[in-house]
């Protein structure tokens, strides 16, 4: 990967994550929305969907729609998520990813009242694409766009941080099509020394399983997943992203072991 620690901050923190290319043949102007200046492909923002109306909204969303679902279709095991009420301020969780089935099942786990004020990270070049992604993603999920190529995308985490809310970060970049961790990238450390915030390490064990990936719906048998989160990670005095990842990993790495 290139070299990160050279850059603006925006633009360092944008490389680090591997977002989902554009689409083949969906070049400027193409299927997925219009273009902006340059032939970029433009990202329909949702700001709004942090306002508190929408905030109220898609709790509410989530209490009828997202709990009822993920509690008829799956067996959820949650471990350690009361480390997250010590914090007394936002925090980068950050967990491994093999399937669509991750978010969903780490915003259950994370309950009512600890979700409240959380945003999920989403590729801007393919959610953020079309109105139609954007506004149904930001409103039941509470996505903000992640833009790989820097700019306004990239600011919004650090402000998020900044605003008081906590970032649900996948640090390997996308999903792993064999259900084992890739190696994270420096982009979730990087947030967290910036902002100055903790990192919350969680395990996903068994959504792989449940629902791998070209897989569209869970597998019947309300398939067992466990949920596991780890104590809080703190940079240390002058600790740079290259150097905070590994921990980040390792600890990830070891509630995926013991789960």
């Amino acid at each position: 990967m290139t070299m990160l620690m050279g850059e603006d901050g925006p633009a360092r923190l944008a490389r680090a994550f591997p977002l989902a290319r554009r689409r083949a043949g969906g070049g400027a102007g193409g299927a997925g929305g219009p273009s902006g200046p340059g032939g970029t492909r433009k990202v329909h923002r949702n700001d709004w969907v942090r306002s508190r109306p929408a905030s109220a909204v898609r709790s509410g969303l989530q209490r009828v729609l997202l709990t009822p679902l993920m509690r008829a279709e799956l067996r959820i095991e949650v471990r350690g998520v009361e480390a997250l009420d010590a914090l007394g301020g936002p925090a980068v969780i950050v967990a491994n990813h093999s399937s669509h089935l991750d978010t969903p099942v780490l915003l259950d786990a994370l309950g009512p009242r600890r979700r409240r004020r959380v945003a999920v990270a989403a590729a801007a070049d393919y959610f953020f694409d079309v109105w139609w992604r954007s506004a149904p993603s930001g409103l039941v999920i509470g996505t903000f766009p992640l833009d790989r190529r820097g700019g306004r995308g990239a600011n919004t985490s650090s402000q998020l941080l900044a605003d008081g809310w906590s970032l649900v970060i996948f640090p390997e970049g996308g999903r792993s099509y064999t259900g084992e961790m890739r190696p994270f990238k420096k982009g979730a450390a990087y947030l967290a020394l910036e902002g100055g915030v903790p990192v919350v390490p969680v395990a996903l064990r068994g959504t792989y399983e449940a629902m791998p990936p070209r897989q569209n719906w869970p597998s019947r048998g309300r398939p067992r997943i466990s949920v596991t989160f780890g104590e809080p990670l703190h940079g240390r005095p002058g600790e740079r992203a290259g150097d905070f990842t590994p921990r980040i990993e390792e600890a990830v790495a070891k509630l995926l072991a013991n789960s």
